[in-house]
């Protein structure tokens, strides 16, 4: 804003330097408000901009220590797991080997043998005559179980419902029926 004054007896023209002055004045005020305003909106953004650091770090670390936690969930379970699968393989290691150790023992061979000795002598009993067999091998079978006891067993005295002499229908099949 270049500044033109009129000139007076002793100089510049007091008003108008003074209105100059006064607008002068009027502008700087209103730069140090646009300053003001910007230096505080700058101060606010700086606050802003540091509690979203602050909010994300902890975030961040929240999170960090929400997967830690779950990774060393996962990691026990998987240890966990391992262990069940040794335990596992143990006792199936251990049935494995108590059956091949019978195998070994020739319990198999034995039962197979005597299949094959009973195959035979069927075999035989199909070609041969009945005069010309042979002895069965020798076959030892297993004890039998013992039938569980009746519930209720009739004494000696009870004669049986279904006798020779009587038919459920109470008639003698030796007598004719009586005519009357």
């Amino acid at each position: 804003m270049p500044a033109f004054f009129n000139t007076s007896r002793n100089g510049y023209n007091q008003e108008e330097v003074d209105n100059y002055i006064k607008n002068l004045e009027k502008s700087l005020n209103e730069y140090r408000e646009k300053d003001a305003a910007i230096a505080n909106t700058l101060v606010n953004a700086q606050i802003a901009a540091d509690n979203i650091i602050k909010n994300a770090d902890l975030a961040a670390k929240s999170i960090k220590q929400e997967a830690v936690e779950q990774l060393d969930r996962i990691a026990d379970s998987l240890e966990t797991q391992r262990r069940l699968i040794a335990d596992f393989q143990k006792d199936y290691d251990e049935l494995v080997e108590k059956y091949l150790h019978k195998a070994k023992q020739g319990e198999f061979d034995e039962v197979l043998n005597r299949v094959e000795e009973l195959d035979a002598y069927l075999h035989k009993l199909r070609n041969n005559t009945p005069d010309q067999q042979e002895p069965a091998p020798a076959f030892t079978a297993p004890a039998p179980i013992p039938a569980p006891a009746p519930a209720f067993a009739p004494t000696a005295a009870a004669e049986p419902m279904h006798s020779p002499s009587v038919n459920p229908f109470g008639v003698n099949p030796a007598q004719p029926p009586n005519q009357e």
